[in-house]
């Protein structure tokens, strides 16, 4: 074995090194994400492979619950021989040099070109986020007011598509709003704000709208008119919120769960959702911060209402717990079983929680006490789950009767009868 040796010392002149790891290094931003198109430009330059680099930025977080199935996706994409090391300020990919080698180098590159495909349709799925005019939407014309329509958490605009057909037949043109569902709160707040002003620019819109926003939309939309820097423009006139969580919702965690074993479900290939989707749409962000005494809500909710605004509210009250499941589990709390381990929970202070799913107190995902806002009246309290406030396409393809239409009509109506031609 030493002969061996000392044979390969003699081959090599010498001298006996071992080839280091080639290392790229990524900046994170100050929230800790990374940017992926600079991934696929960093480790094609180092490789010396040209490369088509994605067309916009696809940050992906590398700190909080997020962060394991960030270094995941970026591990199985990339493959073994390149190792992730994530820094105060940067991640350091570590690229083993065999990677260059001959053997290995259409592999690598083709490892490299599909991370690269996939930032890039993220990108361009990105791309419809934003302020979107349907085709009925007429900017300043007095003859076809405007309502834009605010999706919820975990949803899309689509959500909206048995309402769209009764509003443009009664003479309303249509906006919708995307926005990455579950990323946090005070962040898509301003981004609605700044997307809402922009939008009305490039159109060169003068005249007021209406906004018709169902669950966690209803936020973003407060957020807008209730601004206390100024920026509210008066440019809203009637706000209509449909299950809005202004108190809250327990629930909301749920949804992050659900989300979790979707990236999971992606990640393991036995779903078609890039998870890379999941990753950019935010993961529980959002939830924390509709989870009730949240700083974002005590912020919002510290705001008083803007006058010139009429606020309507539409709550549900179809639970999924009975009344009488409820008294037992109220009943129970110290008894033993099922009902009597929810029923401690109940006593341990989180009531709340009970109410946003038993029938006559909530729809299922917001209780109807949640629903209040100070200043506002009470809302009409309509028989109907969540969902079947709006009539989501998810659980109903057909398009049926939204429950809540002939309320929102008739506001509108009202509403535009006193608005003023222009502002």
């Amino acid at each position: 074995m030493f002969a061996f040796v000392l044979v390969l010392v003699a081959i090599s002149g010498g001298s006996w090194t071992v080839e280091p790891d080639v290392e790229v290094r990524v900046g994170l931003s100050g929230s800790a994400e990374v940017d992926l198109a600079e991934v696929v430009d960093r480790l094609a330059r180092a490789s010396g492979l040209t490369v088509e680099i994605p067309p916009g930025k696809v940050n992906l977080p590398l700190e909080g619950r997020s962060a394991n199935l960030t270094r995941t996706m970026l591990s199985e994409t990339l493959g073994p021989d390149a190792t992730l090391e994530v820094g105060p300020r940067e991640l350091i990919i570590r690229l083993a040099p065999r990677l260059l080698d001959a053997d290995h180098r259409a592999d690598w590159e083709q490892r490299i070109r599909n991370l690269s495909r996939r930032a890039s349709k993220e990108v361009e799925r990105r791309s419809r986020y934003g302020f979107h005019a349907l085709a009925s939407f007429r900017p300043n014309d007095p003859r076809r007011p405007t309502v834009c329509l605010i999706h919820g958490l975990n949803s899309t605009s689509s959500v909206f598509k048995h309402m769209v057909e009764p509003l443009e037949t009664a003479g309303y043109g249509i906006v919708v709003y995307d926005f990455p569902y579950n990323r946090d709160l005070d962040e898509t707040s301003a981004a609605f704000a700044r997307d809402w002003a922009e939008f009305r620019r490039k159109w060169s819109e003068t005249r007021p709208w209406s906004v018709v926003a169902h669950s966690m939309g209803s936020l973003l939309a407060r957020y807008y008119v209730e601004d206390e820097h100024g920026r509210f423009a008066a440019d809203i006139t009637s706000l209509i919120l449909i299950a809005p969580p202004n108190q809250g919702s327990g629930l909301s965690r749920a949804q992050t769960v659900l989300q979790t074993v979707q990236s999971v479900q992606a990640l393991n290939g036995s779903k078609r959702t890039d998870p890379l989707a999941l990753l950019g749409d935010g993961l529980g962000l959002a939830a924390d911060d509709m989870t009730p005494g949240s700083a974002y809500l005590n912020t919002l909710n510290s705001h008083p209402r803007r006058n010139g605004v009429r606020y309507h509210i539409l709550a549900g009250d179809v639970g999924y717990l009975s009344v009488e499941t409820r008294r037992q589990i109220d009943a129970r709390s110290s008894g033993k079983g099922l009902l009597g381990g929810i029923g401690r929970i109940v006593a341990s202070g989180v009531s709340s929680q009970l109410d946003e799913i038993t029938d006559g107190l909530g729809d299922g995902c917001v209780a109807v006490a949640s629903t209040r806002l100070g200043g506002v009246d009470a809302p009409l309290v309509l028989h109907a789950n969540h969902l079947e406030l709006i009539r989501a396409p998810l659980l109903f393809p057909e398009p049926g009767p939204v429950v809540t239409m002939p309320e929102i009509l008739k506001w509108l109506s009202a509403d535009r009868a006193i608005d003023p031609p222009s502002r």
